[in-house]
C-alpha cells in the first residue's frame, strides 16, 4: 500500500483533519463519514458509476509504482 501510485503522486488528506472528522462522527453518533471534499465528490460519482469502472479505476491507483518513478 505505501509503494502505491495514490501515495507517491496523489495529494493525500491531512490525517489530523481525517481524525478529527472521524471522532467528532463518531460524537455525533455517526456510523460512517466520508472525510475530505474530493472524498466526498468520489463517494458521490461511485453511486452512479458501474462497479467495473470504479473497480478499473481503484486498480490503477493502487498499483505499485515503479522502481524508476519513485
Amino acid at each position: 500500500m505505501l509503494d502505491s501510485k495514490i501515495v507517491h503522486e496523489g495529494e493525500l488528506s491531512d490525517p489530523a483533519i481525517v481524525a478529527k472528522d472521524g471522532y467528532d462522527a463518531l460524537l455525533a453518533g455517526k456510523d460512517m463519514v466520508v472525510s475530505g471534499f474530493k472524498n466526498k465528490v468520489q463517494v458521490a460519482m461511485g453511486n452512479i458509476t458501474p462497479d467495473s469502472i470504479q473497480a478499473a479505476q481503484m486498480e490503477k491507483v493502487q498499483e505499485p509504482v515503479q522502481e524508476k518513478e519513485k
